[in-house]
């Protein structure tokens, strides 16, 4: 999936749902932050300034998910 549709999606919703590797994760945009989570770590929220600050900083196996779009399936 290209970058620009994901953001695209995002910001029609405000809320994504996305697979990355075995994990889902959900992005929800909030009052004055963006907040990302796996689902199955709820309580494991971090929070940034917006989607591109996210994507850029937000790691998963110690690589940002900008550079692992490639493996990203949005699911909602």
């Amino acid at each position: 999936m290209a970058y620009e549709d994901f953001k695209n999606k995002f910001i029609t919703n405000n809320k994504i749902k996305f697979k990355l590797y075995s994990l889902e994760y959900i992005v929800e945009q909030k009052d004055n932050y963006v907040e990302i989570y796996a689902i199955n770590y709820e309580k494991r929220k971090q929070q940034y300034i917006s989607l591109d600050d996210l994507v850029n900083n937000y790691t998963v196996y110690n690589e940002p998910i900008i550079s692992q779009f490639n493996r990203v399936i949005v699911i909602e």
